[in-house]
């Protein structure tokens, strides 16, 4: 059984799939995006990122280019007779800091900036879910394991091997 679905984007319940009538975000409005000398600083409660090589314009492009292929599963999820759920800025909070981060992540390494599956896919998103659910529901809690499997798409059990090797590799 493969991780993360099926390994295109035109199934609506992969983590990348591609959703062009996703509303347009203006940055602007989330965000205070000023230059700092020859960088892009782009903040606000939820990020703090400097970008180089890269145009408020191009931010704009590139961020919403993102969201149109981001395919978080934020549904509520029913577990013994209990209904959970993000909060709408919990949800904000990931979405902005999934994005913002592999836009640095390219900008850093002064590579093409790309929306990619394999991205999405990364084991690294698993450490955006930890900081939330952990704090909300319990470190690796039935709940916050569930939840964070649904919210990436993610098959259970892969997820909490997932989960495993993240907090290894962090504990060692």
């Amino acid at each position: 059984m493969n991780i993360f679905g099926l390994n295109n984007k035109v199934n609506p319940n992969d983590i990348y799939f591609y959703q062009p009538s996703k509303a347009t975000v203006d940055t602007s409005q989330i965000f205070e995006v000023t230059y700092e000398g020859d960088t892009l600083r782009v903040k606000n409660e939820n990020v703090n990122c400097l970008f180089s090589n890269l145009t408020i314009d191009a931010f704009q492009i590139i961020y919403n280019d993102f969201i149109q292929h981001l395919n978080l599963n934020f549904l509520p999820i029913i577990i013994d007779k209990n209904l959970y759920e993000l909060t709408t800025d919990e949800q904000k909070y990931l979405v902005q800091t999934i994005i913002t981060s592999w836009i640095y992540y390219y900008t850093i390494n002064d590579m093409r900036i790309k929306v990619k599956r394999s991205d999405f896919a990364h084991p690294y998103m698993v450490n955006y879910l930890l900081r939330v659910l952990d704090k909300k529901f319990g470190i690796d809690t039935n709940v916050s394991l569930t939840i964070g499997a649904s919210i990436l798409r993610q098959d259970f059990k892969k997820y909490c091997k997932t989960v495993e090797g993240r907090r290894w590799y962090y504990n060692r």
